[in-house]
């Protein structure tokens, strides 16, 4: 039985100058790929080889909504099963879904603070984002799945 490897991207990198390697990385990831967020989707299609298209990058599973697919996955996970999800919350099921049939599973994740989601009364987005991302990891790494995390 062969292996099964998924990979999220998630946000432009702190600092725009590591973008570039964050993608590279990105497309080097064996098995399926998934982009959260229109910023990260943005950043991955400014990097991507001359002529190619999103819709070109073997693997490209689903290109998402960002924390807000996050949370909600993290809520289906945190329930332990399937239920019916309403229509707009298709993306997130189906990302649930793929990560825990994944034997492993890899983050990619940018610390840019996104402009247009900024909000005195919440939280810094990066901050909410890794601690997604850190539940995430422990739900998935209790479900014995292998998880690696890399910040830029």
């Amino acid at each position: 039985m062969s292996k099964k490897h998924l990979c999220l991207i998630i946000g432009p990198a702190k600092y725009p100058e590591d973008d570039a390697r964050m993608v590279a990385l990105f497309l080097a990831e064996p098995g399926e790929k998934f982009i959260c967020g229109a910023s990260t989707a943005n950043m991955v299609a400014r990097y991507l080889p001359a002529g190619q298209k999103l819709s070109d990058v073997p693997g490209l599973a689903m290109v998402t909504d960002g924390t807000l697919i996050l949370s909600e996955v993290l809520d289906i996970l945190a329930s332990n099963s399937r239920p019916n999800l309403p229509e707009k919350q298709y993306d997130a099921h189906r990302l649930a879904v793929a990560l825990l049939e994944a034997d492993s599973v890899s983050f990619l994740i940018g610390m840019a603070v996104n402009k247009s989601q900024r909000s005195l009364s919440l939280p810094a987005k990066p901050i909410v984002k890794s601690r997604f991302v850190r539940e995430l990891a422990d739900m998935l790494k209790q479900k014995g799945k292998q998880v690696m995390a890399e910040y830029f």
